[in-house]
């Protein structure tokens, strides 16, 4: 049942666009004792599912902007191979820890950092 609920959690802040893997890596690891590097693997895997469907809705409502599109897939497709390589040969211990750096330094620009975007 907690599978479920981190699952669901992970969805809507998907959904969100707000990166459902800084909940579901986490809850792998130290709820579900999944090892990093598995844990990494399983959440690419699932986003696949879950990014289309948070990408038809986004389409529907208008909210998304077609002219960045192309160079915002070449980009990540070239990062997440590298990326990818890059985790490969890194250590659990060390990927866990940049990681770690990563979830901090977003959850201080969001606390810390004015809104600059406008709607």
């Amino acid at each position: 049942m907690l599978v479920i609920l981190v699952a669901v959690v992970t969805g809507v802040l998907a959904g969100m666009g707000a990166g459902g893997g800084s909940v579901l890596i986490p809850a792998l690891v130290f709820l579900f004792g999944v090892k990093q590097h598995m844990a990494q693997g399983a959440v690419l895997l699932a986003f696949v599912p879950t990014a289309g469907i948070a990408a038809y809705a986004h389409w529907r409502n208008g909210l998304i902007r077609f002219d960045y599109v192309a160079k915002l897939a070449t980009g990540s497709v070239l990062g997440a191979l590298g990326g990818a390589g890059l985790a490969a040969v890194t250590s659990a211990t060390v990927l866990r820890k940049v990681f770690g750096v990563y979830l901090a330094v977003i959850a201080v620009y969001a606390f810390f950092c004015k809104d600059h975007l406008h709607d």
